[in-house]
């Protein structure tokens, strides 16, 4: 059987390193924590926290990780999902990473140390030392086969969305997106246009870059100095969508008249007063049971699906 010392030796650092990041006392850096945990799942070395574990009550706690607070997407998901779990008789831990993977790759040591029962991943930094066996579930993003990932039917609601712009007399229909910086089912949106508009024979107008949070004012003046022509626009985002509508009636632009757009989402409503959206509206509800059943299952152990897709809403509204 693997001791720490092997632990160690593979990973290339001192047994303090190895232990700190066990019992998660002081500082290791990302790089020396990857690889410590890539020599454990190496030397298939179990702690013997994660031993006892077996014999011990769970904590019943598990963890949130969103990119930021300050979004209706992400607000009202965290509001769905702490509603869900104190129903499954567990607490929510919710944890705010934009621009700091450490903090995220703290949490995911209280899994490891079980000090948590698991997580829920809504989040855009990349982790690869993720193992396969820890009881996380991820909305959109892909980090391994053994992890479950929520999604909604992004291809297909945004394909229907550019064929309803184009039925509604729109010829020069663009996107308007913010690039993910990890693998995400957030670009079959891209996806579905583009499939749209080519099955109609026309031309791409198409900004999908990374943006922060914050961001979306320049962006969206960006996207209208890049393609000034276009009378249309799928908007994967409703931050975004409210800036794009903001931004085309200062440049004297009539909604629906002389710009129509379809919004993907559907929460703007919660946030900004007066504002009815033509939207692809998220079925939070839905999505929520979805990642509190899945995560579950991995917490206990039980057979769980690799990927769920949950039907999105289309609704009218006064943006067409």
């Amino acid at each position: 059987m693997a001791s720490i010392k092997d632990v160690a030796k593979l990973a290339g650092v001192g047994l303090g390193t190895v232990s700190r990041v066990l019992n998660e006392n002081g500082y290791v850096s990302i790089d020396a924590r990857a690889r410590v945990h890539a020599a454990m799942r190496q030397l298939n070395y179990t702690p013997n926290y994660s031993a006892q574990s077996l014999k011990r009550q769970k904590t019943r706690l598990v963890g949130l990780f969103v990119p930021t607070i300050n979004h209706p997407f992400f607000s009202k998901i965290a509001q769905y999902l702490e509603n869900r779990f104190d129903e499954k008789g567990y607490k929510l831990m919710l944890v705010c990473s934009q621009g700091n993977a450490q903090k995220e790759n703290s949490v995911i040591n209280l899994i490891v140390q079980n000090r948590l029962d698991g997580a829920v991943f809504i989040t855009h930094h990349r982790h690869d030392d993720i193992a396969p066996e820890y009881p996380l579930v991820t909305l959109d993003r892909h980090l391994d086969k053994a992890i479950p990932c929520i999604t909604s039917d992004n291809f297909d609601s945004c394909y229907r969305a550019v064929k309803y712009l184009i039925s509604r007399g729109c010829r020069k229909v663009g996107y308007l997106g913010g690039k993910p910086k990890v693998e995400s089912e957030v670009e079959e949106r891209l996806s579905g246009y583009r499939a749209a508009v080519k099955s109609c024979g026309m031309e791409e107008r198409v900004l999908f870059e990374v943006i922060g949070h914050g961001d979306e004012a320049a962006y969206v003046k960006k996207f209208f100095e890049s393609f000034p022509d276009a009378d249309g626009a799928l908007i994967s985002g409703d931050m975004l969508a409210a800036s794009a509508y903001h931004r085309a009636v200062a440049l004297g632009k009539r909604i629906p008249e002389d710009f129509k757009f379809v919004s993907f989402d559907g929460v703007v409503d919660s946030w900004f007063a007066g504002l009815r959206f033509t939207c692809i509206r998220q079925d939070l509800e839905k999505l929520s049971d979805a990642i509190v059943e899945q995560l579950i299952c991995k917490i206990e152990g039980t057979d769980y699906q690799q990927m769920t897709v949950v039907p999105t809403l289309f609704e009218e509204g006064e943006t067409t």
